[in-house]
């Protein structure tokens, strides 16, 4: 199956495009991420979401430069491929990890990686240490894991990166960092010129500032939709067991059965609900991706293929 949504209205400028790359991992880390195809428009927040092992941080790693793929990967108008230079100016990669020397104060760093960009304005990024709450003169590996990510914000935010990539930003941080951290998204994406990619397992986080939904599996990508979209295609029923049964077959994605009640995922468009007993509501993304993965990767990809085009 050649899964290809393009989610873009013409008047939608284009931040992201990707067209059918190809990752093929060999050795002991063999892997292949397959014909991944779609568009992230400027000015919004895409959610990147699977189980793990199904290719999101390999996908990340090929958008960020780190592996080389076939097909093609064009940010802000710059190939990948072709314009690696211009295309690095625009990229932010926001992680666990960071790139930078341990050693060196968050001055000083500016000041060495700031000569790698063109557009580096040591003063912005000075400013945005003051209003992170940063000390200058803070060696980095003395930061705590939240002060890392906010450091390397504002280091991408002073070399006028457009397209920033996140993976698990907020994992292991507590909820008043997470906080700050969802409103720190919003503001970037609010001038409409930037747009974010975030790989996280915290799918509240997503469903709060997510615009759009990637869902990987055994590297492919299974679907790229609007939130909203992808999630309105089911209900999530709950009621005693027996009448859940009789919910029709082909509309049941998957149905957990407990002692007295049971819950579903059900395909909206095959299930027509009268029975008050049974309550309904729309998934949010954990329930999406829960019973997606609960009924099966077969199951998925035919649901995909026949609701999702």
């Amino acid at each position: 199956m050649h899964t290809y949504f393009n989610c873009v209205k013409a008047k939608e400028r284009v931040m992201l495009r990707v067209h059918e790359l190809d990752k093929e991992m060999s050795g002991e880390d063999r892997f292949h991420l397959e014909n991944i195809s779609f568009h992230l428009p400027k000015g919004y927040i895409c959610g990147l979401v699977g189980e793990n092992g199904a290719g999101k941080t390999t996908l990340l790693r090929c958008l960020m430069g780190l592996y080389r793929s076939t097909g093609d990967i064009v940010i802000d108008g710059h190939n990948l491929n072709s314009d690696e230079a211009a295309a690095r100016e625009v990229i932010a990669v926001v992680g666990d990890e960071g790139f930078f020397d341990e050693n060196i104060n968050l001055e000083k760093l500016g000041k060495y990686y700031g000569q790698m960009y063109a557009r580096f304005d040591m003063e912005k990024y000075l400013g945005y240490l003051e209003r992170f709450n940063l000390d200058r003169k803070q060696k980095y590996k003395k930061l705590s894991k939240g002060m890392k990510i906010k450091a390397q914000l504002a280091f991408a935010l002073s070399y006028g990166a457009k397209l920033f990539l996140f993976d698990e930003p907020t994992a292991g941080l507590d909820k008043h960092f997470r906080e700050d951290f969802l409103r720190l998204c919003t503001e970037i994406v609010s001038d409409g010129e930037k747009s974010i990619i975030i790989s996280s397992h915290i799918t509240e986080d997503l469903d709060r500032i997510a615009d759009y939904i990637a869902y990987m599996q055994a590297g492919r990508l299974l679907f790229f939709k609007p939130k909203d979209a992808a999630c309105e295609h089911f209900r999530i029923v709950s009621g005693p067991v027996y009448k859940c049964k009789l919910i029709p077959k082909e509309a049941v994605v998957y149905m957990e059965e407990g002692t007295y009640s049971s819950t579903a995922m059900v395909i909206r468009d095959k299930c027509i609900l009268v029975d008050r007993e049974l309550q309904e509501h729309t998934p949010d993304i954990r329930e999406l991706i829960h019973y997606l993965v609960k009924g099966g990767k077969e199951n998925a990809e035919n649901i995909v293929e026949k609701y999702f085009g």
